[in-house]
């Protein structure tokens, strides 16, 4: 997705007494808007540098139907990532990053404020409900190469709801029958299997990523069902398809991103934010993670 939607709050450490042997301080924490556009929330706790994490203040996500699933490989993942990505590429980085906000600030927010002025509020909704049941099925296909076998049949089902007597998923109907939505994307199936992120890296027009969800992204985009059935983005339904879902995400992200470009340093801003949320999604796949509520 375009210059991913982000909102970090970060604290300054005081620095430690002179004492013979100092007590480690805590990381800042930092809250982080979806970087999908898909809606989840994340609020990392502090972690000291011996690697324990207070209880989590989160407040819970919406509960499942049919509990947690069973039989899957709980620790084949990290129970945690850096927060702060490796950023050896940061001068290419930065100039990529230069390039996405120029064509964000110029091209995607005026179209995204126009489509807000223009389609109510409801038709908005629909919309989003549309897009993202476009989705299902890859995140089907990801569940299932986590072994959430649950998982994997509620977004299967949610698919065949919706696109039935959701009218092509204009409403989310499965939702309204006890089955939320949750995604799954390939970097998060790599990083179960304890695939580490590597070097982060940006991507043009697409936003804020690393080696492992950069390749991720590719093999999803690759093996989408949708993909098959409505074409690649180099056809001119596949290409409408990725358009509308940058507007989407631009139109319900306007807030965050003015925090992003409120920050001293925007880039930086992004990076720290971006390794905060996939680190917990990643914990989120081996059930190790705090609650990833929805908005």
């Amino acid at each position: 997705m375009l210059i991913t939607s982000l909102t970090v709050l970060a604290w300054g450490l005081s620095p430690a007494e002179s004492v013979p042997q100092p007590q480690p301080q805590p990381q800042p924490a930092v809250a982080a808007a979806p970087l999908d556009g898909v809606g989840a929330h994340i609020e990392a706790q502090p972690v000291d540098q011996g690697g324990a994490a207070p209880e989590s203040t989160a407040h819970p996500a919406p509960a499942i139907p049919g509990g947690p699933d069973q039989g899957a490989p709980t620790d084949a993942a990290p129970a945690s990532e850096l927060m702060l990505l490796r950023d050896p590429w940061e001068k290419p980085n930065r100039d990529i990053f230069a390039l996405d906000v120029a064509f964000e600030r110029h091209l995607l927010a005026p179209v995204a404020h126009g489509y807000s002025a223009i389609a109510p509020q409801v038709v908005r909704v629909h919309i989003s409900n549309l897009i993202y049941n476009l989705d299902e099925p890859t995140t089907t296909v990801n569940a299932l190469l986590q072994l959430h076998v649950g998982r994997a049949a509620r977004s299967g089902l949610r698919f065949v709801i919706n696109s039935t007597l959701g009218i092509g998923g204009l409403f989310d109907i499965a939702a309204s029958g006890g089955l939320p939505r949750r995604t799954a994307d390939f970097g998060q199936t790599l990083a179960r299997y304890g695939a580490r992120p590597g070097p982060y890296i940006m991507l043009p027009l697409l936003g804020p990523s690393n080696v492992r969800d950069g390749f991720g992204r590719f093999v999803d985009n690759m093996t989408d069902p949708m993909g098959f059935v409505l074409g690649s983005i180099l056809t001119p339904v596949g290409a409408g398809r990725f358009a509308a879902e940058g507007v989407n995400w631009r139109q319900q992200s306007d807030g965050t991103m003015k925090a992003v470009y409120g920050a001293t340093d925007a880039y930086a801003f992004a990076r720290a934010a971006y390794g905060e949320q996939r680190a917990a999604i990643v914990q989120d796949s081996t059930g190790k993670a705090t609650a990833l509520p929805d908005f």
